[in-house]
């Protein structure tokens, strides 16, 4: 099986998230996705996110209809740092009759080479995400063709300019704004719910 590995605080998890998940499956016939929310991330240790619990109670919402996509509490189950080299370590020895694939956006690649022990995980699949159409002359393309020289197995796929994050739910939130269709209803409504990001 081609398995990809989908990391991240999902704070909270949205649209667009669920858009990179269908087309990495698509474009790289991936069979399952392995979706990790992060409890700590390492690249944002200080700052405040959502209660886990609550993290992972969204992400189960928002893909409970898809059977491709799997929740994996390996990254939150305690308040322990996972970093990315250990993640990919661990299913790949879980899984080690299968192709492991590490998905992840634009902006995180072009700071790898701030990640513990980047090389390692420069040595795998790598599947990055871009905000917009693929620049010859961007800064992504000149690193990515840099690092293919060692590694071919990293592939650049266009994400369709979607341009939704956490960030600007959270926002939209507490401005009292509408995120109708930014999230799924199910996310929606554990948000309002639980009167989070006011």
């Amino acid at each position: 099986m081609r398995i990809g590995l989908y990391g991240g605080t999902f704070d909270p998890i949205h649209t667009g998230h669920l858009i990179v998940i269908e087309n990495a499956i698509n474009y790289m016939n991936l069979d399952k996705v392995i979706i990790l929310p992060s409890s700590n991330p390492p690249h944002k240790k200080h700052k405040k996110k959502t209660a886990t619990n609550i993290r992972v109670e969204m992400v189960a919402e928002a893909i409970k209809d898809n059977d491709k996509i799997i929740l994996s509490t390996y990254e939150s189950t305690d308040q322990t740092v996972r970093y990315t080299h250990e993640t990919i370590r661990y299913f790949k020895n879980y899984f080690p009759e299968d192709e492991i694939f590490y998905i992840l956006g634009e902006d995180s690649f072009l700071t790898i080479d701030t990640w513990r022990n980047y090389e390692d995980i420069l040595d795998e699949n790598i599947i990055v995400f871009t905000r917009s159409n693929i620049d010859s002359n961007s800064e992504l393309v000149k690193k990515v063709g840099i690092i293919k020289k060692d590694n071919p197995n990293i592939f650049l796929i266009n994400n369709l300019n979607i341009n939704i994050s956490s960030t600007l739910i959270r926002g939209l939130v507490k401005d009292e704004k509408s995120i109708k269709y930014l999230v799924s209803d199910g996310v929606k409504y554990i948000i309002e719910k639980r009167g989070l990001y006011v």
